[in-house]
């Protein structure tokens, strides 16, 4: 009859700490997914400054020294990343098959640094989405590309959260589309396009 007690008494303490624990990891989590959305829809905000911006000609060089150094950590960052990702692209197989082959190597390592370094990018980008950085459209372009591979990289890390990623990765995508057409045609290009067709059209 004590050992009952007893063990009733372990088995409600040990679901009392599971429950504490999925209450904090959980909190956890819809915080990162939240912070992952108002970064997107930041960028996203960025783009639409950048399309309607009354100064064609943007000044890339007006920026201050946090930014710069920020700028200058993530591109360090993102060059060991792109190394890590060129690494798992072997043998003809795909990103994704091969971030998954990395739960069956007894190596952890590679596994641990892809996680690490995902996770420092992933910190970095929001800083960057809450400054007005449009006025700086290659770097703009530069995040938003950066973003939509860290979740491809996030969707095969993290199983349960696959398909928010999956959608996050489409959205992503569809920014940089959006902001390459906007780059390219400048209105230098467009003053080019115009006479190239007006040429056309007259010969």
């Amino acid at each position: 009859m004590t050992n009952y007690i007893e063990d009733s008494y372990i088995g409600s303490e040990y679901y009392d700490i599971f429950n504490e624990w999925y209450e904090i990891e959980g909190a956890r989590k819809i915080k990162e997914l939240s912070r992952q959305l108002r970064t997107f829809f930041n960028y996203k905000t960025e783009v639409i400054r950048y399309r309607f911006r009354s100064t064609p000609n943007l000044a890339e060089n007006d920026t201050n020294t946090k930014f710069l150094s920020r700028k200058q950590e993530i591109e360090s960052l993102t060059r060991e990343f792109i190394i890590l990702l060129k690494k798992l692209k072997k043998n003809g197989q795909t990103l994704e098959q091969g971030i998954q082959s990395l739960f069956f190597d007894n190596n952890k390592t590679p596994l641990n640094k892809l996680s690490e370094i995902t996770e420092k990018l992933s910190m970095l980008l929001p800083y960057f989405s809450e400054e007005s950085f449009y006025t700086h459209p290659k770097f703009l372009k530069f995040s938003v590309t950066l973003a939509q591979h860290l979740c491809l990289v996030k969707k095969c890390l993290n199983a349960q959260f696959s398909e928010f990623f999956e959608e996050l990765e489409i959205n992503y995508n569809n920014l940089e589309e959006e902001l390459e057409d906007l780059i390219e045609v400048t209105p230098i290009k467009k003053q080019k396009l115009k006479k190239q067709l007006e040429e056309r059209l007259t010969s």
